[in-house]
């Protein structure tokens, strides 16, 4: 991928760090993030990349994202819906205002945000020769992990809508990839018991079979788990939820 106009939600740490980093090369990559101290770490870290401060759950930031990109940039060629949250569930323990407020808060960035940001980035997509959507969801999405219950349920909702997205905008010549990471040495991940890949080989597995033209892909254990879950359901939940 080359010469291309890359936005990325998320990408001063993580996955999204990592791609900003790999794209950067021979790229224009602009990253939405809304930590201050994230933003900094960013532009210390790549300076080459663009930054523009934003709360992609505040409709107001991603109206503002994407007019400053279009009047900088005029197109976008690539959209990439990264950014992500996670919490633990736990429908007896958690007290009420938690629990819903950390389901709200992972309904608006996993499943909202991608929807809200490629709405409003259509002008711009449409402008490119080559426009391609990207949405991070997880193998999670085909058998939820009980106590992330919440988590999961957006990334489904983000599995579903990817899928309608993709079919509506086929006839705009507009590309949809979904991505669906296995276990990866992100802060998602961080004290958990489970073998990781690193976001570098993650990364370069992704863009590997982007470029190859695959519209879902699937890496590692979630290409597993989409097959156990669809031949043996029962077993797939178990094996999470041990």
């Amino acid at each position: 991928m080359k010469d291309q106009i890359i936005v990325i939600t998320g990408g001063a740490t993580g996955m999204g760090l990592a791609f900003a980093k790999e794209l950067v090369k021979h790229n224009t990559v602009i990253s939405l993030d809304r930590t201050p101290a994230k933003i900094d770490a960013l532009k210390a870290a790549l300076p080459a990349v663009h930054s523009i401060k934003a709360d992609v759950t505040s409709n107001d930031d991603l109206n503002h994202a994407i007019e400053a990109i279009g009047s900088q940039f005029g197109k976008i060629d690539v959209l990439f819906n990264n950014a992500g949250k996670g919490s633990t569930f736990h429908i007896d323990s958690t007290p009420e205002e938690e629990l819903l407020k950390n389901v709200d808060v992972e309904m608006a960035i996993n499943y909202r945000t991608p929807i809200a940001l490629t709405k409003k980035a259509l002008p711009l997509l449409k402008k490119s020769s080559n426009p391609i959507v990207i949405v991070n969801t997880s193998g999670l999405a085909y058998m939820p992990i009980a106590y992330l219950g919440g988590y999961c349920a957006s990334k489904t909702a983000a599995h579903f809508i990817t899928m309608s997205m993709r079919h509506q905008l086929q006839p705009l010549k507009i590309r949809v990839v979904e991505v669906l990471p296995p276990n990866v040495d992100t802060e998602l991940n961080t004290n958990k018991g489970v073998k990781k890949m690193s976001v570098e080989e993650f990364t370069r597995i992704f863009l590997n079979k982007l470029e190859k033209g695959q519209d879902v892909i699937n890496v590692g254990e979630s290409a597993m788990l989409e097959k156990i879950s669809r031949l043996f359901p029962k077993l797939a939940f178990k094996m999470l939820n041990k």
